[in-house]
Parts: structure tokens; C-alpha cells; sequence
């Protein structure tokens, strides 16, 4: 079995499709999107209820082998200091 990593992104949905576009860069063509998600993390409370896109979050995961991600982790680390959110990198197995 290939060693794998889920990459998961919670972004400011204003950088959403900056986002987008490294994914497509990096490989990450598949992935699964969530808009509007709502949380609490540093920044307080994030409702999803807003009527703008102006500070609503949007959460999105891709899968890939452990070689891919070491090829494009720090181009995904810079983009997370310069525009914000958080980023969680797991191991994984994908079932079927």
C-alpha cells in the first residue's frame, strides 16, 4: 500500500480560488469542498450565515501519495502565512 496524506485547508473564502489554483498546480485536481463552515478558532466565533463571502471560512481536502505533498508542503505553508486559516496534514489509506 502507497504511504498517503490528506491535506486539509480552512480558508477565507475570499482566497478560495487563489487556493484553487495551487491545488490544480500541485497535482490536487480532486477534492472535496465544504462552503460556509462554521467554527471557533482564534479569530472568535465564524458564523456561515453572512450575506458576502467577506469573512466566511470554506474547508476543503484533497488526498495524495506522501511524495507529492513533500514536493509542494512549503509553497502550502507560505500560502497559509500569507493569507491565514489553518492547514492539517494526516496520514491516511484510501479503502477502495
Amino acid at each position: 500500500m502507497k504511504s498517503m496524506k490528506k491535506v486539509e485547508v480552512i480558508v477565507e473564502a475570499v482566497y478560495l480560488n487563489r487556493l484553487l489554483k495551487n491545488f490544480e498546480k500541485w497535482g490536487l485536481s480532486g477534492y472535496t469542498l465544504i462552503k460556509d463552515v462554521e467554527g471557533k478558532g482564534g479569530h472568535g466565533l465564524k458564523m456561515a450565515d453572512d450575506v458576502s463571502d467577506l469573512g466566511a471560512n470554506d474547508y476543503i481536502f484533497a488526498g495524495c501519495d506522501a511524495e507529492q505533498y513533500l514536493e509542494f508542503q512549503e509553497e502550502l505553508r507560505a500560502f497559509i502565512k500569507r493569507y491565514g486559516g489553518k492547514c492539517f496534514v494526516t496520514d491516511t489509506m484510501m479503502l477502495l
